[in-house]
């Protein structure tokens, strides 16, 4: 898959957190892995689409290699979170070492609405630094709120909106559906199986008897 900076690439952003946005560039992790960032035109489309810097980037290989580094490091800490498994160290200080770039990102509101815009000198740089950042707040404020999808086949992880009411699918539309779906399917197969059994026939009826 192949994208280009003039045309919009079709990234979901559904996941909870710009962090878990970015993990989810990798699809199909425990299957058939599939690259959505495939060169740095993907990194400037997916930067632009999730909103993280004002204007135009110029990703270069270095950032894509970067990019996919950080990545691959908050996928590691939030299944580990998922799992309630230890952590590792190593990827947690690498996460602290790519926030530092978010200094590099300057919020100021505009317009109208009062909508917030982030400038940088270095936007790529100061995407990549606001991402990790994000990983961080969701690791020290929302870590119990981390699941994952529930559909045989995806498993992506996801931030529910509070505890006490869990995700069960990336969203209704997608995952959601087809898991409703193939339940539905299952119902009608046990159903026509269990009928099959008993050779279609109705049970007997039983006479009914009036005392006298």
């Amino acid at each position: 898959m192949v994208y280009h900076g003039a045309v919009s690439a079709r990234f979901n952003f559904h996941r909870g957190s710009p962090a878990l946005d970015f993990v989810g560039t990798l699809g199909g992790r425990a299957f058939v892995p599939e690259e959505r960032l495939p060169d740095p035109a993907a990194l400037d489309a997916w930067i632009r689409e999730a909103g993280l810097v004002d204007g135009r980037t110029h990703a270069t290989a270095a950032h894509l290699r970067a990019a996919r580094a950080l990545r691959e490091s908050t996928a590691v800490v939030f299944a580990a979170l998922a799992a309630r498994t230890a952590v590792p160290r190593a990827e947690v200080a690498a996460l602290n070492e790519a926030a530092r770039a978010s200094a590099l990102a300057t919020p100021a509101l505009a317009g109208r609405q009062l909508h917030v815009r982030w400038s940088s000198d270095r936007p790529v740089d100061a995407a990549l630094g606001r991402i990790a950042a994000d990983a961080i707040d969701v690791v020290a404020t929302r870590r119990e709120r981390l699941v994952r999808c529930e559909r045989d086949g995806c498993g992506a992880l996801l931030l529910s909106a509070s505890r006490g009411a869990p995700r069960r699918w990336c969203s209704m539309e997608t995952c959601g559906n087809v898991a409703k779906v193939a339940a539905h399917r299952a119902r009608v197969r046990a159903a026509a199986a269990k009928d099959g059994a008993t050779g279609g026939a109705a049970p007997p009826t039983r006479r009914r008897t009036i005392g006298r």
